[in-house]
């Protein structure tokens, strides 16, 4: 839930805010849609974010930035949610069009492999000082003229490229619109122990659950729901034999929504509970 919410336009698209909410649901997709990359500043609170291929956590005083891509995010604390998770953040939006008016930029002359999709920003220690800015310039918007925006916008992505180690602006800024490949098998292993569903799933893959299903079956000769299943409870029966984790603990790491359901289709596959396996 939204709390407090402020804004700086330009050019009539939202390229600064602030944002106060609360994390209080198990999963939610990005809200950002355009085709804009996204750098964001965790004042207060911690976050999950899920890309095709990894889970990173943001903790306070941690800095993100993402393309424009399929992700999630999630609450740092899936096991114990009761308390709401309320973080505060500042966050920049970087559309193509408007990046290429400041920089004089001809995407189509650069030729640049992306190599990341999210990952964390070192703020220190210019950083600080121009997060502080921009919070002062969210928290007075009459004095954030056009000008002062762009300026503003413009000073931020010299220093993400420079955090980033790139060779030249135009390098990073191509690189931060050019579209990070993903293989579809890796895409899979990555999330085989979450508690994604199928569609979500689908989602990262950047495809529609019917293409999801068939290109499964082509990939593994068997239905996403059965050989997740299947992993699953290979995992928990490993992980059973070999740890003193609870069972719930168990049920948990490998994916399972509902532990009241776990034992059942652990006895179903195994012919046993959990705890009578653990035993023998």
């Amino acid at each position: 839930m939204i709390i407090d919410f402020k804004e700086l336009k330009y050019k009539n698209k939202r390229v600064f805010e602030k944002l106060v909410m609360t994390i209080d649901f198990k999963r939610e997709q990005k809200y950002f849609t355009d085709k804009e990359a996204c750098f964001l500043f965790l004042k207060n609170g911690s976050f999950q974010f899920r890309t095709p291929t990894q889970v990173i956590t943001y903790f306070k005083n941690e800095a993100m930035l993402a393309k424009c891509g399929d992700y999630f995010i999630e609450p740092a604390n899936k096991i114990d949610n009761t308390d709401k998770n309320t973080i505060t953040a500042i966050g920049a939006f970087f559309y193509p069009d408007i990046v290429k008016g400041l920089f004089n930029i001809d995407f189509s002359l650069e030729q640049i492999k992306s190599d990341f999709d999210v990952l964390k920003v070192d703020i220190e220690p210019l950083m600080n000082s121009f997060i502080d800015s921009i919070d002062f310039m969210l928290e007075n918007p009459s004095i954030a003229d056009e000008n002062l925006i762009v300026n503003k916008l413009k000073e931020l992505i010299i220093l993400l490229s420079k955090s980033n180690n790139s060779k030249s602006i135009n390098e990073f800024i191509s690189s931060l619109f050019s579209t990070h490949e993903y293989n579809y098998k890796e895409i899979i292993e990555a999330h085989i122990y979450s508690d994604l569903s199928l569609e979500q799933i689908s989602v990262l893959c950047g495809i529609s659950i019917s293409t999801f299903k068939r290109t499964f079956k082509e990939y593994y000769n068997d239905t996403p729901a059965h050989y997740f299943r299947k992993m699953k409870l290979l995992k928990a029966a490993d992980l059973l034999k070999n740890t003193s984790l609870r069972v719930s603990e168990i049920c948990y790491d490998c994916g399972f929504n509902d532990i009241g359901h776990f034992p059942k289709l652990f006895k179903t596959e195994f012919r046993c509970s959990p705890s009578n396996f653990r035993a023998l």
